[in-house]
């Protein structure tokens, strides 16, 4: 009896120490949601540029039934060449993101705008704002077109292998000479999101 009682605990051990390994290993499905503070993004980016305040952030709260927040995403005239420009393009951050990306990832726009093509363009690990000879090329960009009128347009960053420790940027860049429209997020009824599926560097979750 007493040797059952033995080998039970050190099953017991066994497949307490097996758990933690097992849970950290396993992917899991991982959406990001466009949030911003004003109704017009052009906001956001002059109080980022004025105040150093953060940039327009991606985050898993899903968001409320609130009238979309929009911004414009063609400026021709402003630097393309940044790591992210808040003032200029449509702008999101993720911060905390930390885990193995795998497979593809599906960003989820919602447009209004006439025919057009915009880039997508994400970073991991990057800091914001890097420009010129600073500049840091995206980890993965696309070019989609966008059909006329209000759309939701399924843009795909095709078979991601890469590892996030500490922030994702998504630029949404217009391609402009008047052919640019704006981009709607943060609202039920236009919900933007960046979708992946992710193993997590540790817990259960990659942010």
């Amino acid at each position: 009896m007493r040797r059952l009682v033995g080998v039970l605990a050190l099953l017991t051990l066994i497949a307490a120490t097996m758990s933690p390994a097992l849970a950290k290993g396993q992917a899991v499905k991982t959406t990001l949601y466009m949030h911003g503070v004003y109704q017009i993004g052009e906001l956001d980016g002059a109080d980022w540029i004025a105040n150093s305040t953060p940039p327009m952030q991606m985050t898993a709260a899903e968001p409320d039934g609130q009238a979309p927040r929009s911004m414009f995403t063609g400026n021709p005239a402003l630097n393309k060449q940044c790591t992210g420009l808040p003032t200029g393009f449509p702008t999101w951050e993720a911060i905390g993101v930390a885990g193995k990306i795998v497979g593809d990832a599906k960003l989820t726009m919602n447009f209004v705008s006439p025919p057009t093509n915009v880039t997508a363009r994400l970073w991991v690990d990057t800091p914001m704002f890097s420009c010129n000879e600073a500049y840091v090329e995206p980890t993965v960009e696309v070019l989609v077109p966008v059909p006329a009128g209000q759309n939701a347009v399924e843009i795909v960053f095709p078979k991601l292998n890469i590892v996030a420790k500490y922030n994702m940027i998504v630029e949404i860049l217009g391609t402009g000479g008047g052919q640019a429209g704006r981009v709607l997020y943060d609202s039920s009824d236009a919900a933007s999101a960046l979708e992946f599926t992710c193993i997590p560097a540790s817990g259960k979750a990659c942010i």
